[in-house]
This record gives structure tokens, C-alpha cells and sequence, in this order.
């Protein structure tokens, strides 16, 4: 039911040493992924890797205030490694 919604693009701006200060986080931030790849909700998501300063994830959800309430729940969030935002939407031409 999922793949119904609207797709959106979200760009994450981490803070400075996100490499090593995301350790503790990471393996609650990628049990979050999973658990809204089970769901339907997350596309895709990665972290560039030189330097790790941005991630890029493709969700799906109603609108564009669902997305932000549901990326509240990252443990990333919550951690404030996180210091920027970007949703937009997005059309799918090819792929999920």
C-alpha cells in the first residue's frame, strides 16, 4: 500500500565528524531504515562517503509534513546529528 503514496526526496546535512560521532547512533539509525523498508516507506538511503557530511534517503509518505514528523523518529534526530533538512517531492521515472 505504500508504493501508492507520494515519493519525496530528503537531503540530510550532518554535523562536523559525522564519521565518528554517528558510532553509538548508527545501529539504531539503520534499524529505523529497516524497519520503514519494511514498511513500504524508505526507497533508498546513503551517506555520502568523502567526507560523510550529507545522506540522501527516498521515502514515501502522504505529504511533505508526514515525512518530517516521520524523520523526527531517527535516532539520528534525536541525537542532533542532523543539522539540515531538505524535503521536496519527487516524480519516479524509472525504478521504485
Amino acid at each position: 500500500m505504500a508504493e501508492t503514496l507520494p515519493t519525496f526526496l530528503v537531503m540530510y546535512q550532518y554535523v562536523p565528524d559525522m564519521e565518528q560521532r554517528r558510532t553509538e547512533h548508527r545501529p539504531a539509525h539503520l534499524d529505523w531504515l529497516r524497519q520503514l523498508a519494511d514498511a513500504g516507506r524508505m526507497v533508498l538511503a546513503g551517506a555520502t562517503l568523502d567526507p560523510v557530511d550529507t545522506a540522501v534517503l527516498v521515502v514515501r509518505g502522504e505529504d511533505v509534513l508526514a515525512v518530517r514528523r516521520m524523520l523526527l523518529d531517527d535516532p539520528y534526530a534525536a541525537a542532533n546529528l542532523i543539522v539540515g533538512v531538505t524535503v521536496r517531492p519527487m516524480g519516479v521515472a524509472v525504478g521504485g
